[in-house]
């Protein structure tokens, strides 16, 4: 193994740096995991498994001998449960320790506690877990195996260069998982506390026994022995027949039954609710930053690569001798340090001489030269070196895990400014004018004193009508429901609709304005400018979203604008992807752009407050009641 003692020189890669060819390429290709260690199998075993033990697991029974109580080690398995198919899929470092937890906890709590059916259920499970650790440890050790056959094929490490590093990636996963676990911990101290002072009030109680005389869905109505009749609460009220005994522990106003002492179920909830997304964002956040610091720190290997910007937002990389570009090793997504939006665009002359003798011989290729700095390996992190006109270095740095190529997707709409440019010009060459509305074409490049502006159609404003209407009714409901029985599932829900207000404002108002001092995009949230000069351009992607690229890999979003597949099987041309097409002509040619300033009222309103406000509204009446109630 040998060390260049200097940086990638500025233009071009140093002498004698290897190739990563297609054997080489195709070797670390293989290396990947066989198909039934793939995160689904795992996930669709362990979902099977679970349904299955808890449709044959008995109810429990409450009694004074043997009283329900707080479950924690319970809520500790859901919360594993809930997470495993997540971490088996983007997190198996977390899965290869969770799994043995799950399987151990499963081993002493379930199996020596019910029936045949809910044993064998329950085996099942363990199975289950077992197959998911196994796939786990094929696909680390697989990733092993790539970092070696990169290591093998390189030889040469360099220091990383500037400018174009990787981006410093996981500091907001690592904030955001801190302040969830915060809470989750926070919830498991409440819990605990009430826990312990319902424990206290039962000591000071006073036992009695009582007869059942009726019941409902949350209570039992009891007659006592000194024939006094009461109402106490019960989680199962089912479990007491009618004119059987129960113990009933009386303290002033206070009671409940000696079979159910408090159960901290809201607590719990909101314990997994937090716990399990916060521990996932920690520990993805603290792999992101150890993968970036191990490219920023120290020397890596390089290679000689050929680089495709994807129309999925991907850039697909290829071995070197892939000229064709037929064959993507892997993708990653990538913040670049370069301009954006040339995929035709070639080094000039000389630039790229020190990358050997692979040369692009097409301009209708997107392939360009690049040097990979980094081992790659499915879930890891790359930077890529290349050379602008000029012999300029620029780089980039994936902003995501490097993973398939995903080459049997359709690609979706992916519009940048000189591409979009020469395919227009192209088009409207080559078609007769017929009367018919040039959109794009030379002809229809007219100059515009008024600001140009885009919003919903009506289809986008009926489905953000119809998503608003169910927000409101399901948090009257839902809230409701909540005001009525306490913390519950019902949270859950709530919470999921109120993460439906981005989406249903977005539907009933989203605004792009182009003016003379570049691009207003009004969201959900907020209205935002992106002056011209910092425009790189525009992309519709294969999720509906729209996306206006900046400088520096920075991206302003408009998500779920549209339904691309919808779209194009129906041949549709809605309002956005006229949109994006329109600013990359205006990108490319600044003659067309508007010569006024759009007003502050023609930008479009933000309605998520709106929304927020009115879903508050939904649920005012529930909360009276309940305030009135207590």
């Amino acid at each position: 193994m040998t060390h260049n003692s200097g940086p990638i020189p500025s233009g071009s890669a140093s002498a004698g740096l290897p190739a990563w060819l297609s054997a080489d390429a195709a070797e670390w290709a293989a290396a990947r995991p066989a198909p039934w260690a793939r995160p689904l199998w795992s996930v669709l075993a362990l979902i099977v498994a679970v349904a299955l033990a808890i449709a044959v697991e008995p109810a429990p029974v409450c009694t004074d001998a043997a009283p329900c109580g707080a479950d924690w080690l319970g809520m500790v398995q859901t919360g594993l449960a809930l997470g495993l198919p997540h971490w088996y899929a983007r997190l198996p470092e977390l899965a290869l320790v969770a799994a043995p937890v799950l399987a151990a906890i499963v081993a002493w709590a379930e199996l020596p506690a019910h029936g045949t059916a809910s044993w064998a259920a329950n085996l099942a499970v363990i199975a289950a877990l077992a197959l998911g650790w196994v796939s786990t440890r094929a696909r680390l050790a697989a990733r092993r195996r790539q970092r070696w056959l990169v290591e093998r094929a390189a030889g040469v490490h360099h220091p990383q260069p500037e400018p174009g590093g990787p981006t410093r990636r996981g500091a907001i996963p690592v904030a955001a998982g801190l302040v969830l676990c915060t809470v989750a911990a926070g919830a498991v101290v409440l819990g605990l506390r009430a826990v312990d002072a319902d424990e206290r009030q039962a000591a000071r109680a006073v036992p009695a026994h009582a007869q059942v005389t009726g019941r409902d869905d949350m209570s039992l109505r009891v007659r006592t022995d000194d024939g006094r009749r009461t109402t106490v609460d019960a989680v199962f009220p089912e479990d007491y027949a009618l004119g059987s005994t129960v113990t009933v522990l009386e303290e002033g106003e206070w009671r409940r039954l000696a079979a159910e002492p408090y159960d901290p179920f809201g607590w719990k909830l909101l314990t997994l609710g937090a716990g399990v997304p916060g521990v996932s964002m920690l520990v993805a956040g603290v792999l992101a930053r150890l993968r970036s610091a191990t490219l920023r720190g120290g020397r890596v290997p390089a290679l000689r690569v050929l680089t495709q910007p994807g129309d999925d937002g991907r850039t697909r990389i290829h071995a070197a001798d892939d000229t064709a570009g037929h064959r993507p090793v892997f993708a990653c997504t990538c913040a670049p340090g370069f301009p954006a939006g040339y995929p035709h665009h070639q080094p000039a002359e000389g630039a790229g001489a020190g990358y050997g003798d692979v040369g692009l011989r097409s301009s209708g290729t997107a392939l360009r030269e690049a040097v990979m700095l980094g081992v790659p390996y499915d879930g890891g992190e790359v930077a890529l070196l290349m050379a602008e006109a000029g012999g300029n270095p620029a780089g980039a740095g994936t902003a995501g895990p490097v993973g398939p190529p995903r080459t049997g997707r359709v690609p979706a709409r992916r519009i940048r400014a000189a591409a979009d440019t020469e395919s227009a010009e192209s088009a409207e060459a080559e078609s007769p004018h017929d009367g018919r509305v040039q959109p794009e074409g030379t002809a229809a490049r007219k100059p515009t004193s008024r600001p140009l502006r885009w919003g919903p159609g009506t289809g986008s404003r009926a489905a953000g009508l119809a998503l608003t209407a169910g927000i409101v009714s399901g948090v009257h409901a839902l809230t409701g429901s909540l005001a009525a029985g306490g913390l519950n599932w019902d949270l859950i829900g709530l919470l999921g609709l109120l993460g439906l207000v981005g989406p249903a404002a977005t539907l009933l108002d989203w605004r792009v304005t182009a003016d003379r001092t570049g691009v207003w995009l009004a969201g959900p949230w907020q209205v935002r400018h992106v002056p011209w000069e910092d425009l790189r351009g525009a992309v519709y992607t294969g999720d509906g979203s729209v996306e206006i690229r900046l400088p520096e890999g920075v991206v302003r979003r408009l998500p779920g604008v549209g339904w691309p597949w919808a779209e194009r099987r129906l041949g549709l041309r809605p309002a956005h992807a006229r949109m994006v097409k329109k600013i990359a002509t205006l990108l490319a040619h600044p003659e067309l752009r508007p010569a006024e300033r759009s007003l502050p009222r023609t930008r479009g309103l933000p309605l998520g407050p709106a929304l927020v406000l009115l879903a508050g509204l939904a649920a005012v009446p529930s909360l009276l009641g309940w305030a009135s109630g207590g």
